[in-house]
């Protein structure tokens, strides 16, 4: 996970630089926003919002933006002997470039996208087990619970397809994958989510 991290750092920093250079060398290039909601596997609850500038490069374009993600997501499992219930909670503040196929400055027309990031994720964490005493802290009527708060360092890979409908307007559907480094008492998780955004471009 570590080299993971490190890797995505390399990328996103060599593709600003790259990117700004080419803005410098005076390609098309617009400011725009991302607003878009959610959910994963589980069906919980996932949220989004990105402040980016896009270069655009012929019929295809470097997004680089700013971002947060947020969400909360549940899950059940069961070890052959007892119940589980996780509850997990993400914010997610970030650096993330994707790479735009097929998106033109002035053409609509759909286009495809590749993208990776690096951000802090604070991750709040709850197991808790009717049936088994063994998690920590006891439960009313029986069983037990355990709990982590904590700031981790993880990778974001985005992959998605969407349609340009003019020169300031898109819409798209992406999968935002986080892989969250492993803390204190946990380890390493990754949480696979599903969003529709909006774009809008000045």
């Amino acid at each position: 996970m570590q080299r993971l991290l490190r890797v995505g750092m390399f990328i996103v920093v060599c593709t600003v630089i790259v990117a700004g250079n080419s803005a410098y060398a005076q390609e098309s290039g617009a400011v725009g926003i991302r607003l878009g909601i959610g959910t994963d596997l589980s069906g919980g609850i996932a949220y989004g919002g990105q402040l980016n500038y896009t270069l655009f490069q012929n019929r295809n374009a470097v997004e680089m933006g700013l971002a947060v993600f947020g969400g909360k997501f549940e899950e059940d499992s069961n070890n052959g002997f007892n119940d589980y219930h996780e509850e997990t909670t993400i914010f997610v503040v970030g650096a993330i470039v994707n790479y735009l196929f097929r998106y033109a400055l002035d053409i609509p027309s759909p286009y495809f996208l590749a993208g990776i990031g690096v951000g802090s994720i604070s991750v709040e964490w709850e197991e808790r087990s009717d049936t088994d005493s063994s998690l920590g802290t006891p439960l009313p009527g029986g069983g037990s619970m355990q709990s982590e708060d904590a700031t981790a360092a993880g990778l974001i890979l985005n992959f998605g397809i969407g349609h340009r409908f003019n020169e300031t307007f898109d819409l798209r559907a992406q999968v935002p994958t986080f892989f969250i480094s492993e803390t204190e008492n946990r380890d390493g998780k990754v949480v696979p989510t599903i969003t529709i955004t909006a774009g809008l471009s000045f």
